[in-house]
């Protein structure tokens, strides 16, 4: 069973809950595991493309990033909290204005003052503060990462990352976020995705590190898996990526 299905699905403790007040549950778009959010920009991309460095159409081609598990995996690990109701939104000239309305009958939207973040790069647009309308439980030993859409960003707003121990916080873990569209006057739908919650194990910082230059066996280990990817130039998806 893989690792992130066993942990939603509730083996033993590896279980994530998102709860919700009961008159909201499915009405709200609920979080779903991000695997199930990839974008269509990405499932369209053709996975080889003719190299434009080089004349004629070519026997083998260029991956795109279709190809790429990397690439691919950080847009899939964790659950996507999406934006729970419709918001109206109107930015002034540089976007250090932000009007906002919504028909929701709970807060979608607070605001931040300016001095909370001075020296962010982000100003003069205003830190703002959308509420997430769902709680997150998760087993002892467990925090949250919240990170903005990895490999996806959205073209108006980016939510700031945090980490956050779910396990010993049952409180709604709401986004901070600069809107950096000016002279933009639309609609956020419901839906849009907000943040990618990653559960991580705290004994993550407890791993130790150390800095050193190549031994004889690295430059051979280099070396091998240098020729290997000159034999096959998807080695590393093919031989050695693990399926998520």
């Amino acid at each position: 069973m893989k690792f992130f299905d066993k942990f939603v699905k509730g083996a033993g403790d590896d279980t994530i809950e998102f709860l919700c007040r009961p008159e909201l549950l499915g009405i709200i778009p609920e979080p779903q595991s991000s695997r199930k959010n990839i974008p269509e920009w990405f499932k369209h991309l053709q996975p080889k493309m003719k190299d434009p460095s080089k004349d004629g159409p070519g026997p083998m081609g260029s991956s795109t990033i279709k190809r790429c598990p990397p690439f691919l995996d950080a847009m899939s690990i964790g659950w996507t909290i999406p934006l729970v109701a419709d918001i109206s939104i109107t930015t002034n000239e540089d976007a250090s204005g932000l009007d906002y309305s919504w028909k929701f009958p709970y807060t979608m939207i607070e605001n931040h003052i300016e001095p909370q973040i001075k020296g962010h790069p982000g100003l003069p647009k205003p830190p703002i503060k959308f509420i997430n309308h769902w709680l997150i439980k998760v087993p002892p030993g467990w925090s949250v990462l919240f990170v903005p859409p990895l490999n996806r960003p959205n073209p108006h707003f980016e939510c700031l990352s945090g980490l956050v121990d779910c396990d010993g916080y049952f409180e709604y873990v709401n986004f901070p976020a600069m809107f950096n569209t000016p002279n933009w006057e639309g609609i956020l739908e419901a839906g849009t995705p907000l943040v990618q919650a990653i559960p991580i194990k705290r004994d993550i910082f407890d791993i130790k590190s150390n800095t050193r230059a190549f031994d004889r066996q690295d430059e051979e280990e280099y070396g091998k898996t240098r020729l290997k990817v000159s034999v096959h130039e998807s080695h590393y998806r093919d031989n050695v990526w693990t399926k998520k």
